[in-house]
C-alpha cells in the first residue's frame, strides 16, 4: 500500500502544480492545494475539484488529480462528476416552482394530486403531504434494495410498490431518511406539468442558472465533453469502475462540474437571484434552508459533538446545523465510485462544493470543513488527522480460532431452487450453479456461502439470507435484513 500511496501522491502533485486553473490570492486560502492533495493521498484518491464562492461570485475553483488515470486526463473545474444526493436540494427547489405557480400546495395530502401513491396504511395514504416527503417524516425508512437493480424500475413500477413497505416509525414522529420519497418527487412534477423531471428540472433550475455541464440522468455521465471516471481501491490495486446506466432519479442522478455548482450556491446565497435574475423563489429558498423536521444531533465522524452545536435538522433537501457557531446549510452524496459535498453558511455568504471520483463522502466533508474553517477564520483543526485516527485498520486475522463448522443443509440443494416474490422487493431466481447456490436479482448476482442449517451469507443488505420451511418440512421461503430498521423482508417461493 506504501507504494501505491506514494505513485497517487506524486501524480496529483504533478497535475496541480502543472495546470493553472482559477486561483485566488485570497489570504484565508493560503495552503488550501496542500491540504486537498493531503487528503486525497490519505483516502486513496485519484481526483477531485473545489470550488468557493463568496456572496456572488467565484473566489476559488480547481481540479486535483485525474478523471482518467489511464490516459493521464486531469480534473478541472468543468469535470463533471456524479453529485448523488446532492440532487435532492435541486428536486426542493424543483417542487418551490410548482408552489409558486400556484400548481401544488405543499402542505395538501400528496395522494389529491397523485393518486397512484399508495402507502402501507391508510394514515398515510390519506395525510402525507409533499412536505412530508421533502423532510423525510412519513416513517418510512430508506428500502433502498428495493431500487437495488441491474436494469432501472420504472418509476410507475416503484411508486406501486411503495404500499408494500413497512414504516419504522410513526408518521412524523421521527426523521427517517428515505430516498424513495424524492423518487417519486420526480414524479409528481411530471403529473403536474406533463413534462419529465429532467426537462422540468433544465429549464426552470439548469438553463436559467448557466450550468450548461449538468445533466439528470446517470447514464448521461459520459455524455458530458469532460466527464470523470470513478475509482475504488481493493487489495492494494486501484480499480477503475464501471459506470453507471441507470435513468432519471430526483433523489440522486444528477452530473455536475464545480463551475455549475458555483451557479447554484450564488443563487441560493442570493436567495435565488444569479446574475440580477430571480431563478428561484426567495420564501422557497429561506424556507428550505431553514429547520422543518428535527433531527437528533448526533457527533460527526463519530467524534464528541462540538460544544456550540446547537442543534442538526433537516430543511428540504439540506442537512441545517451549528458548525462551530456558525449557521450551515450542507448536503452530501454517495453513489458507488462518487462523493460529494454540497454546504454554504448564509449569514456568511460563503459555499462550498466539493466532488470527489470514489465512494466516500467522509473524504469530501473533510475538505469542505477545512475551507470553511479558513474561510470564517475559525482556530485550526486537523480534521483528517482526526479522522484516520478513527477509521478501522486492517488487523491479521489469527488462524488459531477457526470458524466453527457449520451444520449441514437441512435439505438436497434441488429443493432450494426456484423463484421467490416479495410484492415490493421483486423477484429472486435461486439456481444451483456446479453445486452451489446462487441467485439473480433484478438482474444482479448474488452468490451463496453457506453458514449453517439454511442460512447463507450473501452480498445483500444484513449479509445474510435464510430459507425456511414450513411444518411439513417444505422450504417455502427465502428471507433477509434488507432493511435493517423493520422486520426481515420475507420472500414466499412460488410453485411451479
Amino acid at each position: 500500500m506504501d507504494k501505491f500511496i506514494l505513485l497517487l501522491g506524486s501524480l496529483l502533485m504533478l497535475v496541480t502544480q502543472t495546470r493553472a486553473q482559477t486561483a485566488t490570492d485570497d489570504p484565508r486560502l493560503a495552503g488550501i492545494d496542500t491540504m486537498v492533495n493531503r487528503v486525497l493521498r490519505d483516502w486513496h484518491v485519484v481526483g477531485c475539484a473545489v470550488a468557493v464562492v463568496e456572496k456572488n461570485k467565484v473566489i476559488y475553483a480547481k481540479g486535483f488529480g485525474y478523471r482518467d488515470l489511464d490516459n493521464r486526463l486531469p480534473v478541472t473545474p468543468n469535470t463533471v462528476f456524479s453529485i448523488a444526493s446532492c440532487t435532492k436540494a435541486f428536486t426542493a427547489q424543483l417542487i418551490g416552482t410548482l408552489v409558486t405557480n400556484g400548481k401544488l400546495n405543499i402542505n395538501q395530502p400528496v395522494h389529491h394530486y397523485y393518486p397512484e401513491l399508495v402507502f402501507n396504511n391508510d394514515l398515510l395514504t390519506n395525510y402525507v403531504t409533499v412536505k412530508d416527503m421533502l423532510t423525510h417524516r412519513t416513517g418510512l425508512p430508506r428500502h433502498d434494495w428495493l431500487t437495488a437493480s441491474k436494469v432501472p424500475l420504472s418509476l410507475d413500477s416503484i411508486v406501486y410498490r411503495i404500499r408494500f413497505l413497512e414504516p419504522s416509525a410513526g408518521f412524523r414522529e421521527q426523521l427517517k431518511y428515505c430516498n424513495l420519497m424524492y423518487t417519486v418527487l420526480g414524479g409528481l412534477v411530471q403529473k403536474l406539468t406533463g413534462e419529465t423531471w429532467e426537462a422540468y428540472m433544465k429549464e426552470k433550475i439548469l438553463t436559467p442558472l448557466e450550468m450548461n455541464n449538468t445533466n439528470c440522468l446517470i447514464s448521461d455521465l459520459t455524455k458530458a465533453s469532460e466527464y470523470s471516471w470513478g475509482y475504488t481501491v481493493r487489495n492494494d490495486t486501484l480499480i477503475k469502475g464501471t459506470l453507471g446506466s441507470d435513468g432519471a432519479n430526483a433523489a440522486g442522478s444528477m452530473n455536475a462540474s464545480v463551475n455549475d455548482m458555483a451557479n447554484w450556491l450564488i443563487a441560493l446565497l442570493n436567495e435565488g437571484t444569479y446574475k440580477g435574475k430571480q431563478v428561484l423563489s426567495p420564501r422557497f429558498v429561506r424556507e428550505a434552508t431553514s429547520p422543518q423536521m428535527s433531527a437528533p444531533s448526533r457527533p460527526r465522524f463519530g467524534l464528541p459533538a462540538y460544544p456550540d452545536a446547537y442543534f442538526g435538522d433537516y430543511g428540504y433537501g439540506w442537512n441545517i446545523a451549528s458548525y462551530r457557531g456558525h449557521y450551515q446549510v450542507t448536503h452530501g452524496g454517495d453513489l458507488p465510485l462518487f462523493s460529494s459535498t454540497t454546504c454554504f453558511f448564509p449569514t456568511d455568504s460563503v459555499g462550498i462544493v466539493v466532488l470527489v471520483n470514489k465512494f466516500d463522502a467522509t473524504i469530501s466533508e473533510i475538505i469542505s470543513d477545512c475551507i470553511a474553517d479558513k474561510m470564517l477564520s475559525l482556530p485550526y483543526k486537523d480534521w483528517n488527522s482526526l479522522i484516520l485516527a478513527r477509521q478501522p485498520q486492517n488487523r491479521a486475522v489469527s488462524t488459531s480460532k477457526r470458524r466453527p463448522v457449520g451444520k449441514p443443509l437441512t435439505h438436497p440443494l434441488l429443493d432450494y431452487t426456484g423463484y421467490y416474490i416479495h410484492p415490493a422487493y421483486g423477484t429472486i431466481q435461486v439456481f444451483n450453479q456446479n453445486n452451489t447456490l446462487q441467485a439473480i436479482h433484478n438482474g444482479r448476482a448474488i452468490f451463496f456461502e453457506h453458514l449453517n442449517f439454511d442460512i447463507f451469507r450473501a452480498a445483500v443488505p444484513g449479509g445474510r439470507l435464510q430459507f425456511s420451511m414450513n411444518t411439513e418440512g417444505k422450504i417455502i421461503s427465502l428471507s433477509g435484513a434488507l432493511e435493517p430498521e423493520v422486520k426481515d423482508i420475507i420472500f414466499l417461493k412460488k410453485e411451479k
